[in-house]
C-alpha cells in the first residue's frame, strides 16, 4: 500500500513538471511571436512621393497622329513655362525620397536648384515639397545645372538613370554645403551615393 502511494504521487509530479515546461515554451513562443508581429506592422516604409510629370501635357500637344513627338517644339515651350513643378519632378529624379527630418535637431532638409543663374529652394517635410523662385542661406546641398538637362531628364524614360549620368558626365555638379553629420541626419548621404555611385564618409 504504501509503494502504490508512492507512485501515484511521482506520477502526478511528472504531469505536473511536463505542464510546467509546456506553459514556459507556449509563453515563450507567443513573446517571440508578439516581438515579430510588433516588429512587422511597425516596421517603416520608404517615403513614397508621386507626382505627375508636369510635362505630361506639352507632350501630348507636340504629338502628331503617327504618335510622334516633337521633342524640339517641347523642350523650347518647357524652357519658357519653367515652374516649381519641374523642380519638384526633378528631384524626385535626383532621389529625394532618402530624405527626412533631422533626427538630431537640424530640421527640414532644404535644397538648392541653380539653373541658368537662376535659383529654386525647395524644402522636404513630410513627403510634401514647399518650392519657391528663391536662393537659401540655409540650403544642405547645392545642385547646378542648365534648364535643357533638366527638362531633358524629364523626358528620359528614366530619370534616375539619366541624371546618375549627367553627374558622372559633368553636366549637373552637386555641392554639399551643411556638414556631413547634418546631411547624414537627414539622408542626404544615401541620396548622395544614389545618384553619384559614391560613398561618403563621416568624419569622426
Amino acid at each position: 500500500m504504501v509503494n502504490q502511494k508512492v507512485l501515484v504521487k511521482d506520477k502526478h509530479r511528472k504531469k505536473k513538471k511536463f505542464l510546467k515546461y509546456f506553459l514556459i515554451l507556449i509563453t515563450i513562443a507567443i513573446i517571440i511571436l508578439a516581438i515579430f508581429l510588433i516588429g512587422f506592422f511597425t516596421k517603416k516604409t520608404p517615403n513614397q512621393i508621386v507626382l505627375e510629370n508636369p510635362l505630361k501635357d506639352l507632350v501630348f500637344a507636340n504629338t502628331n497622329e503617327q504618335g510622334l513627338v516633337n521633342k524640339q517644339a517641347v523642350v523650347e515651350q518647357a524652357i519658357l513655362q519653367f515652374n516649381a513643378e519641374y523642380i519638384n519632378f526633378l528631384l524626385i529624379a535626383l532621389g529625394v525620397e532618402n530624405l527626412h527630418k533631422s533626427y538630431i535637431g537640424y530640421g527640414n532638409p532644404v535644397v538648392q536648384i541653380n539653373l541658368d543663374g537662376t535659383s529654386w529652394t525647395s524644402e522636404i517635410s513630410n513627403n510634401q515639397f514647399q518650392t519657391s523662385q528663391k536662393s537659401s542661406e540655409d540650403k544642405d546641398l547645392l545642385i547646378t545645372l542648365s534648364r535643357q538637362e533638366a527638362i531633358e531628364a524629364l523626358l528620359s524614360p528614366d530619370m534616375s538613370a539619366f541624371m546618375k549620368n549627367s553627374v558622372i558626365n559633368g553636366n549637373t555638379q552637386i555641392e554639399m554645403i551643411a556638414n556631413k553629420a547634418e546631411l547624414a541626419s537627414k539622408g542626404y548621404l544615401a541620396m548622395y551615393t544614389q545618384i553619384t555611385g559614391e560613398e561618403v564618409e563621416i568624419e569622426e
